[in-house]
């Protein structure tokens, strides 16, 4: 019978340990204009009065064109962060996971077109990077593993043409660059 009830209070307290050791992260949280805090920054990490800072933030430029919203969960940034023009369209979209940018990350001219569209993973490019100019043309696609170009590489001018197009395998490219000391090859043979 003692025996019994020493391995009952044994499992009884490794599990209060576990349970007490896990990271609470608050469901509810309060929201801040950020103009009116103080967050303080160390070692990657936001603090509130001496505290690491979970809240959903917002910020408003009362001269300037753009609403802020995110959200920090003990200390990092967590979540989905936006930025939005005065008018109301949506200009950056922003994943975050415990401080590190990961997924899709979305940019937009004030027009609405796109203006860029990244993959990464741990903070790094990681898949694909494409970027657009204003009028909606594609004007740079490139392919990134764990931040180091990877596989094809394309970057257009503004007026559609090629500025350059290779591939990159084992660190090498192989392909048209598209500069030659610092100066456009097609420029230098026309």
């Amino acid at each position: 019978m003692a025996l019994r009830e020493q391995s009952l209070t044994k499992t009884f307290l490794v599990f209060m340990v576990f349970f007490l050791s896990c990271k609470r992260t608050p469901t509810n949280l309060a929201k801040y204009d950020i103009d009116k805090i103080t967050l303080v920054s160390k070692s990657g990490e936001s603090f509130f009065n001496q505290l690491k800072f979970s809240g959903i933030v917002y910020k408003v430029y009362s001269n300037n064109d753009t609403l802020i919203i995110g959200k920090y969960l003990l200390g990092k940034k967590d979540g989905i962060w936006k930025k939005f023009y005065k008018n109301g369209k949506l200009k950056e979209f922003r994943n975050y996971e415990n401080g590190i940018k990961n997924g899709k990350h979305f940019g937009f001219y004030q027009n609405g077109n796109k203006q860029f569209e990244y993959d990464l993973k741990d903070n790094e490019y990681n898949g694909q990077k494409k970027v657009w100019n204003k009028s909606g043309l594609l004007i740079q696609e490139s392919t990134f593993l764990m931040g180091y170009e990877n596989g094809s590489q394309k970057i257009w001018y503004d007026n559609g043409s090629i500025k350059s197009n290779y591939f990159v395998k084992n660190g090498r490219r192989f392909g048209l660059l598209g500069t030659k000391n610092c100066v456009n090859v097609k420029d230098s043979i026309m």
